[in-house]
């Protein structure tokens, strides 16, 4: 039986993937909210255990470290479901790349031969949308978001090739969730690329690489995402990987 580690399970995407992935593997949840997570943990059943935190703080990464590594000694896929739609820089930054970067370098040392996933945006987005470190308006945030998700991966990929673990990131495609109000209405409620990723055999040696909602690669400019660019960006708001 695989651990598995999902953030952000209280609606849409992470639950989705819960719901595959519980059904064999023992699952961890992370969330904010108790409530949420107690009804997911009675819906997915006795495979399935949760750590309250805010994986946006310093604070509720280190609780949910603690709790992961008091409860097992290996982690074999750690999917980073958690985001926000942001209504400021800080929030985004702090959501949207701090929390998957420090989860996931906490967790190194159990993270062997392991799987790490990143849910993020639309390729069309990821494609076209410059890497731009202002965030005046929504959707200049929502652009940062996803273009920092996919640099977060390049910046990674090497770190995790120690540990013999990779790392890609893909789009769920449009899921119903709690986090936008549009979709609060919509009726999808499945990610089968999830459990995909997550578990099929030919993607054992697939790393730094971006997945589309069918499972498909998607080729990214590589003068855009690669190593180099992903230090040079992200050291700005992750200081310490200039020293690694």
């Amino acid at each position: 039986m695989k651990n598995v580690v999902i953030s952000g399970v209280s609606s849409g995407v992470g639950l989705a993937i819960a719901r595959d992935l519980s059904i064999n593997s023992r699952v961890i949840l992370i969330g904010r909210n108790e409530h949420k997570l107690q009804l997911a943990k009675r819906e997915l059943g006795k495979n399935v255990d949760y750590v309250v935190g805010d994986l946006s703080t310093s604070k509720g990464r280190q609780v949910v470290t603690d709790f992961i590594l008091k409860e097992i000694d290996q982690v074999d896929i750690l999917i980073h479901s958690a985001g926000i739609y942001p209504t400021s820089s800080q929030e985004n930054i702090d959501n949207n790349l701090l929390s998957h970067y420090f989860l996931t370098v906490s967790l190194l040392n159990i993270l062997k031969g392991a799987r790490v996933l990143v849910v993020t945006g639309n390729p069309q987005a990821i494609q076209m949308a410059p890497i731009c470190e202002q965030q005046l308006n929504d959707m200049m945030r929502a652009a940062w978001a996803v273009t920092h998700k996919t640099l977060l991966v390049q910046l990674l990929k090497d770190k995790l090739a120690m540990q013999k673990t990779t790392i890609n990131s893909f789009f769920p495609g449009d899921v119903r969730s709690d986090l936008m109000p549009y979709t609060k209405s919509l009726g999808n409620t499945s990610v089968p690329v999830g459990k995909y990723l997550a578990l099929d055999e030919d993607l054992n040696d697939v790393t730094g690489q971006f997945f589309d909602e069918k499972g498909n690669i998607v080729s990214l400019n590589q003068e855009k995402y690669n190593h180099e660019t992903a230090i040079n960006i992200l050291s700005k708001y992750i200081p310490e990987i200039n020293q690694s």
